[in-house]
């Protein structure tokens, strides 16, 4: 077998598995991700089958376009591989496994926005307030800011957050 053929093998082997992973990926996620997950991020199978790629497609073109010797070819191959390699993992896998999708906010956020009391807040202790955000919306513990009662369906205005305790003062309408 020439050393074109090993190129082109390893060049098709791997978009192919590349091609199958993308079709059943999840169904495969799982026993991947196990057998991944031991030896670590840094041999992510995005990792391993793009670099497999790159020595391939640039063995096969010094080979084919170059009269480099076999060995030549296969190191630059090699050191072409290990560029990209770099390059997708600082640049690809560590943003991606660093990004966070969630739609959660803390209660920190509160602050500032309007509610609705749904159970009476006594002037020293505690009640449960409504608030709607495009988020979504959610019930809170709440306590008054100015230690009056605040009565259930009264508007109200969070002041402050202060250990998860939404501190709140009634709303006057204008």
């Amino acid at each position: 077998m020439e050393a074109l053929d090993i190129y082109w093998w390893l060049l098709w082997g791997s978009l192919g598995i590349a091609v199958i992973s993308l079709f059943l990926g999840d169904v495969l996620d799982g026993v991947l991700d196990s057998i991944f997950d031991s030896i670590g991020e840094f041999f992510n199978p995005l990792l391993l089958f793009s670099t497999l790629a790159v020595i391939g497609g640039s063995g096969v073109l010094f080979t084919k376009y170059t009269g480099l010797s076999g060995a030549y070819v296969l190191l630059i191959s090699l050191v072409i591989g290990l560029g990209a390699y770099l390059l997708i993992y600082y640049f690809l896998v560590i943003p991606l496994s660093n990004a966070e999708a969630s739609s959660s906010f803390s209660v920190q956020e509160l602050e500032g926005k309007l509610g609705e009391v749904i159970t009476t807040i006594p002037a020293n202790g505690y009640g449960e307030i409504f608030i709607e955000s495009p988020n979504g919306s959610r019930s809170e513990t709440a306590k008054s800011f100015d230690e009056v009662e605040i009565k259930q369906g009264q508007k109200i205005v969070v002041v402050e957050v202060i250990d998860q305790i939404l501190y709140v003062s009634k709303l006057d309408e204008f």
